[in-house]
């Protein structure tokens, strides 16, 4: 099933470039314990500035909506808790599909 996360981070707790962020990115490349999961898309969302880091949108393939939790309560992120709010719905794919 196609999931799309849409997360808000706990205020001042990722910066652009920071370890943790470094860190965060590697594991949405390689993750083993969660080998259910193949992100398609992801990336920080900003605050009007263009420039602060308020949360987090991905798009993945994941087995279950729980899997996909548990894939992002594993992280970095989850781990470090940052997250705020982590919301993960079900997604249809219409659009901009590769092939």
């Amino acid at each position: 099933m196609h999931v799309v996360a849409f997360v808000t981070h706990k205020p001042g707790r990722v910066e652009a470039g920071s370890e943790i962020q470094g860190a965060f990115i590697d594991y949405l490349r390689n993750h083993p314990e969660h080998p259910g999961v193949v992100v398609h898309n992801a990336g920080p969302t900003l605050s009007d500035d263009s420039e602060t880091i308020v949360g987090l949108l991905l798009i993945a393939e994941a087995p279950s909506l729980e899997a996909a939790r548990a894939f992002l309560a594993d992280s970095p992120y989850g781990k470090a808790d940052v997250f705020a709010d982590v919301q993960v719905r079900p997604w249809e794919w219409r659009t901009g599909r590769p092939g």
